[in-house]
């Protein structure tokens, strides 16, 4: 099982964006809601994990060249949001979990794949 299809199957995430741009390797994860502070300590490869679903989510992902980013809670993308994504190439999905949950099922994966130091 690829990392990708790993990742969408344990944390339960439904794809909002085109699976054609499901190309960016995973490299790491970040976990924050903060825009400034991911744009400050997020990494290029990271699936950013949020709750926000507005568009700056998406211009903060392309400025790091994020692996993808994964709207918890249930919340959708504002259309907008969705729109910029595909234009950016940036993977967008959504979980009902938290980002509580959604980081734990992460870091766990990443973990058993020698992906965190």
């Amino acid at each position: 099982m690829s990392l990708w299809d790993e990742i969408i199957k344990v944390l339960e995430l439904t794809m909002v964006s085109a699976p054609e741009i499901l190309k960016r390797p995973v490299q790491g994860a970040f976990c924050g809601d903060l825009l400034s502070h991911a744009l400050a300590n997020a990494a290029t490869g990271d699936v950013w994990i949020t709750i926000h679903r507005h568009r700056n989510v998406i211009a903060v992902a392309a400025l790091i060249n994020l692996s993808g980013v994964v709207i918890t809670e249930n919340r959708p993308p504002d259309p907008d949001t969705l729109a910029a994504a595909e234009q950016e190439g940036i993977p967008l999905f959504t979980t009902a979990l938290t980002n509580f949950q959604a980081a734990g099922r992460l870091y766990h994966i990443l973990l058993t794949r020698n992906l965190i130091k």
